[in-house]
């Protein structure tokens, strides 16, 4: 194997990828606290864990109209642009590369199976990630408007899976709130029995109804073998069914779209000032809005289902321009040089991304979980955000610290280790 053919070396890391990747790691949390702390179902409907009324509810507003989405979509974009920087060994033999590409996307899965099972974490993306970088590889050769376009059918056909969903929850709902005003005692007919079931099953299906919503509250509070049986049949479906019709295509739109921009040169801070401020204005000035009109109508409506964020018409257009527009403030934020301490400290937390998205599972697990502190629906919405900004107190500091001694972060030098098929070294010189 050719020196080229090893990992890419900290000197020639692109600090502003590093810096947006640790943006995005961090703010992921934001949203996937919700779903560790409690039911799944409170990640779609705040009236599980009473973040309805007062400050609980502002909280939610505010996470659903600026993070909702746009950091899982930023991350996913960076795995596409990650891929290319991987690729990119000119004077290694390309069969090589393609084989060391194969084999580190093949880990990728199963560091995505350790987190699922293992860590117990429902919401991976690492096997999403993994499984679709499979097909990933085959776009690596199309010009950036190619790959913006085939990212832009792939969204179009989100947007009519979700516009679906809005529609089919709108009918079915509307159906279910006639039959419920029927007076006391009226007998049902056989079509209105088989609406209340197909009810009951989307309910289901969303994770929302009443006896799981419960069941999922005192799980939790379960310890670690409990949890693990409970949760294996979950991450079978999720991995399965759930992967292949909507986690695959969403993280391929991204991944294609964020190759696109690092061959246009917007994610290495190489772009004027001009074309990174249109950036941020256009995107957060569409987003913004359209979020904001997306969680009003949604909070106005009684929280009605049509609304919660997976079945929203305009789900994908919202997130997308917010993504885009936080990339171009924080290309920004590189190009002008500002806030330095900080740039560093969140690139060197985008250089563990791995180590830090892994012990993300393990830390707010062991919060929450029975067999460990078990505080599992025990706090408010605006609560659980104390913890994390205690997780992003403590990578922020241990990022910088362990990178000033190591060369990589736990978890990324066992696989790059495993990658290049012989142990790389560890420490710094």
């Amino acid at each position: 194997m050719t020196e080229p053919s090893f990992p890419v070396s900290g000197k020639s890391r692109i600090q502003s990828i590093d810096t947006l990747r640790g943006v995005a790691l961090l703010g992921i949390l934001l949203m996937n606290i919700i779903a560790f702390a409690n039911p799944f179902a409170a990640y779609l409907i705040p009236t599980t864990d009473s973040a309805d009324s007062g400050l609980n509810l502002a909280t939610f507003m505010t996470m659903d109209i600026f993070v909702e989405g746009s950091m899982r979509a930023i991350f996913s974009m960076l795995f596409g642009a990650g891929m290319l920087i991987f690729l990119n060994k000119p004077e290694a033999n390309p069969g090589i590369v393609k084989n060391l590409f194969y084999r580190r996307t093949l880990l990728l899965v199963v560091l995505g199976l350790f987190n699922a099972y293992v860590l117990l974490w429902v919401g991976d993306i690492l096997y999403a990630y993994g499984m679709t970088g499979f097909v990933l590889y085959l776009f690596r050769d199309l010009p950036a408007k190619r790959l913006a376009q085939c990212s832009g059918a792939i969204l179009l056909l989100l947007v009519i899976v979700h516009t679906s969903g809005y529609y089919g929850a709108s009918s079915l709902g509307a159906a279910v709130d006639e039959i419920n005003a029927l007076p006391a005692g009226t007998a049902l007919s056989a079509e209105q029995e088989e609406v209340l079931e197909d009810w009951d099953t989307f309910l289901e299906q969303q994770f929302i109804s009443p006896e799981l919503v419960e069941q999922q509250r005192q799980q939790l509070r379960s310890g670690y073998l409990s949890n693990f049986i409970a949760l294996a049949p979950v991450n079978l479906i999720l991995q399965t069914i759930g992967f292949i019709g909507n986690a695959f295509w969403d993280a391929l739109s991204m991944m294609l779209l964020g190759m696109a921009l690092f061959k246009w040169g917007l994610l290495d801070g190489s772009r004027s000032v001009k074309i990174y401020g249109s950036m941020t204005l256009l995107g957060l000035g569409v987003g913004l809005p359209l979020n904001t009109w997306e969680t009003v109508t949604f909070v106005s409506s009684g929280f009605e289902l049509q609304w919660s964020a997976f079945n929203r018409p305009t789900y994908d257009l919202g997130r997308l321009s917010l993504a885009l527009g936080y990339i171009g403030l924080v290309m920004l934020v590189c190009k002008l040089d500002l806030f330095k301490s900080l740039q560093s400290a969140l690139a060197k937390v985008g250089q563990m991304a791995l180590t830090n998205y892994l012990s993300h599972s393990l830390i707010c697990n062991f919060i929450f979980m029975g067999w460990g502190l078990g505080l599992a629906g025990e706090l408010q919405r605006v609560e659980i955000y104390y913890v994390v900004f205690g997780i992003w107190g403590f990578q922020l500091i241990f990022s910088p610290l362990w990178l000033r001694y190591f060369r990589f972060g736990p978890a990324e030098w066992l696989w790059r280790s495993l990658t290049y098929g012989q142990r790389q070294p560890l420490n710094q010189n």
